[in-house]
């Protein structure tokens, strides 16, 4: 695990809920959607360089859970933190509060890649973020052998023939 940071703030609006006054799914993902990109900014991944270098994120698993309703007029705050880093991918976790009343509401579980947005293909992680792999594991609070690891086991893992 690495160390959780702050990642969003909110208030939910009226036009944000169904008719029951609850907040949809939509607008869930919305706020865990910007709560990922604060994540990958604190990674490095800067979005001027994102749009200058033509690389992408798309998320290619969610796993949500909704553990309490929120209402209009609550505010919201999100945790992220990551669980996961691989030569293409990271896993991240981000945690949706109740800010006044610290209520878990809901998380989210994402797999992201990292692609060319020309070639359409996947690309190396943090050699596309232009930061070393020690920069990155100093940030997100874990060893660099530990970071390493986690790369070199994906790497190996995807080089892996498929049994099917």
């Amino acid at each position: 695990m690495t160390r959780r940071m702050e990642t969003f703030r909110g208030v939910v609006y009226p036009a944000q809920c169904d008719a029951m006054g609850h907040l949809t799914i939509k607008e869930y993902m919305g706020f865990f959607d910007q709560a990922a990109w604060h994540c990958l900014l604190a990674l490095g991944f800067h979005s001027d360089d994102i749009l200058k270098r033509r690389i992408g994120f798309a998320d290619v698993r969610h796993v949500v859970e909704y553990k309490h309703e929120l209402l209009s007029g609550e505010l919201v705050r999100a945790e992220s933190e990551v669980l996961r880093v691989g030569g293409k991918s990271l896993t991240t976790r981000h945690e949706l509060f109740n800010a006044a009343t610290r209520t878990l509401s809901a998380t989210l579980e994402a797999v992201t890649v990292q692609y060319d947005l020309e070639k359409r293909q996947s690309v190396a992680l943090f050699e596309s973020s232009g930061r070393t792999v020690a920069a990155v594991a100093a940030e997100i609070d874990v060893h660099e052998t530990v970071l390493r690891h986690w790369i070199d086991q994906l790497g190996a893992s995807a080089k892996r023939p498929n049994a099917g």
